[in-house]
């Protein structure tokens, strides 16, 4: 019977290492799972002769094992998917099932499509393939961070802990998305109503008005001439505008196909008003929050600003964190990097500063990102406060111009009937 070399993981967080024998690398797992141990790496030994006397098969290598009838392409999950997977799997995790019998739990109580993720895990698991490069076979939603830190916890011991933290993590991303999110929606359908109720002025009432003042022999106003100038306009040449809004909408396409230009412009986004200061903070707490997440995990600091910049959307942004990560690789701290590049605000580098000085620096990310996160919250009030009252008043200007003209309309209306 061939022999195999293992190293797994018990309960408690320890590693252990020892050989023993089986059929195959299935079996041998199992058996490992029966121990309460959980498999992180399982290799045939060849330098042990198998028990029935026959050469050893050459070391088998971990393969993902395509499932039957479930086909092998990855699946797209959604970020409330990721989040209800990874909050569900610490929860059987934290009760005490291995890993292998926890997915099998969730294939049961998850959605149909996180019981094909669960399932497709469960294979490759159970075949020797180590839980964070399962992850990024099923699904690439899960992302480079998330297996990263998986990857970190199975080396220490401590996956449940770092699933819990992660679930945390990427509940607070997306309650900072769900706040950017919420404060463009009022604007977004102010903006929609007004250019709805002009088109519908424009093309349709405005014309109405205009026949009546024909047929009644009045003067139209001068603003009613100039707006149906406009009405005609657009009934006369609204495929021209929709071949010139598709031609723009291309035309920025193309422009920002290009890396450098979509850089440049990423880089202007950061100055424009109001919304320049809000992408800038919510960077700041994303920065803050994902290093602080990854410290506290294990990775050092260079691999954490690697991840930091992969994850980081701004161009511009992510170039700097290019620079930063390597001037820190060589030696720079964190913070004096930083300021030099001006790629946060002092106050930001202030407090990473002070995690450098007092060795906390997990710690004082964490703190500052829970501030700075109160503060993205206070912008965004800001940046609304500003919007609303803006927009409210273009909206009662185009509202107003609309009512004066129907009522000089009907007022020159009356006054011609009362004439004959």
């Amino acid at each position: 019977m061939p022999a195999f070399t293992y190293e797994a993981i018990n309960a408690s967080g320890q590693r252990s290492n020892g050989t023993l024998e089986a059929m195959d690398r299935g079996e041998a797992i199992r058996k490992l799972t029966r121990r309460g141990l959980q498999p992180h790496s399982i290799q045939e030994d060849k330098a042990k002769p198998a028990s029935n006397g026959k050469k050893d098969a050459p070391t088998a290598v971990a393969k993902v094992a395509p499932i039957a009838g479930s086909g092998t392409e990855r699946i797209t999950l959604t970020r409330a998917q990721v989040i209800q997977f990874t909050e569900e799997l610490t929860d059987l995790l934290t009760a005490g099932l291995q890993l292998e019998s926890a997915l099998h739990a969730m294939e049961n109580r998850s959605s149909s499509v996180l019981q094909v993720v669960s399932q497709r895990l469960r294979e490759r698991v159970r075949d020797g393939v180590p839980f964070s490069a399962a992850l990024t076979s099923v699904s690439l939603s899960f992302g480079e961070l998330y297996s990263n830190l998986v990857a970190a916890g199975e080396a220490s011991g401590s996956l449940t802990s770092i699933l819990n933290r992660q679930g945390l993590y990427l509940n607070s991303m997306e309650e900072l998305r769900a706040k950017v999110t919420s404060a463009l929606i009022y604007p977004a359908f102010i903006i929609f109503s007004g250019i709805a109720l002009a088109i519908v002025f424009l093309t349709y009432l405005l014309p109405k008005l205009v026949g009546l003042i024909k047929n009644t022999g009045g003067k139209m106003p001068g603003i009613a001439v100039v707006l149906l100038g406009v009405s005609d306009f657009l009934k006369t040449w609204w495929w021209a505008l929709g071949i010139a809004m598709v031609l723009l909408i291309w035309g920025i396409q193309v422009f920002l196909s290009d890396m450098e230009r979509r850089k440049w412009w990423h880089g202007k986004m950061l100055n424009l008003p109001v919304y320049g200061p809000l992408l800038r903070t919510r960077f700041e707490v994303q920065f803050l929050e994902t290093l602080g997440n990854l410290l506290t995990n294990g990775l050092p600091l260079h691999r954490g600003l690697e991840l930091v910049r992969k994850t980081t959307m701004n161009l511009y942004l992510r170039e700097k964190l290019e620079i930063v990560e390597t001037q820190v690789a060589d030696g720079s701290s964190l913070s004096r990097t930083m300021e030099k590049l001006d790629i946060a605000r002092p106050l930001v580098v202030d407090m990473i500063r002070v995690g450098e000085q007092t060795g906390q620096m997990s710690e004082a990310l964490r703190k500052a990102a829970e501030r700075f996160d109160r503060q993205l919250s206070k912008v965004i009030d800001q940046a609304t406060a500003m919007l609303q009252p803006i927009i409210i008043i273009l909206m009662a200007g185009m509202v107003g111009i609309m009512a004066w003209m129907m009522i000089s309309v009907v007022y020159s209306t009356l006054e011609n009937l009362r004439r004959h």
